[in-house]
């Protein structure tokens, strides 16, 4: 596990070099309002988590993500669901009575998916708060979100923390 924190921790420091922006995007949240990534912006570091009803990774990152959200105020994790217009009220569902610290949001004509190349969930990415893609991650196992805390807390002008923190959401 501390080879797979070094090795995030070294892949953030050799992507920053090459960083790109986030494409400028608005999506609907669960109340069907625009949000547009300029509201995003400028608070803190950002997780865009994509995911999908029907994948049980995706599912088991959540809590994870949320205990994120919970332990830094300045972090905003956002959900963005690619599930197909008609299965949209199952992943509203899932979503509904969970109480996650997160901004649900829904792709589902998958336009910003494909502007990111994400074909594959759940997939993860970190934005610095200029909205810079600082980090890129396909699939989550119980774990990964340790690696995504120290890129946070980099961001965050924080020293690394030992490994396991963020862990108690089992």
């Amino acid at each position: 596990m501390r080879y797979l924190i070094l090795f995030s921790i070294l892949m953030l420091s050799l992507s920053t070099l090459f960083a790109d922006p986030i494409p400028d995007f608005k999506l609907p949240d669960l109340n069907n309002q625009q949000v547009p990534v300029s509201e995003l912006l400028g608070k803190g570091p950002i997780l865009i988590d994509f995911w999908a009803s029907w994948c049980a990774p995706c599912k088991t990152s959540m809590p994870y993500l949320h205990a994120l959200a919970e332990k830094y105020d300045s972090l905003t994790v956002v959900m963005i669901s690619i599930d197909a217009a008609k299965d949209i009220s199952k992943a509203k569902n899932y979503l509904k009575g969970k109480n996650y610290k997160f901004l649900p949001l829904f792709d589902s004509e998958k336009s910003l998916a494909k502007r990111l190349n994400v074909s594959t969930v759940p997939h993860t990415f970190i934005l610095d708060k200029t909205g810079e893609i600082i980090y890129s991650h396909v699939g989550f196992s119980p774990g990964m979100e340790n690696a995504y805390e120290q890129i946070i807390r980099k961001q965050l002008g924080l020293e690394p923390t030992d490994q396991g923190e963020v862990s108690d959401c089992e």
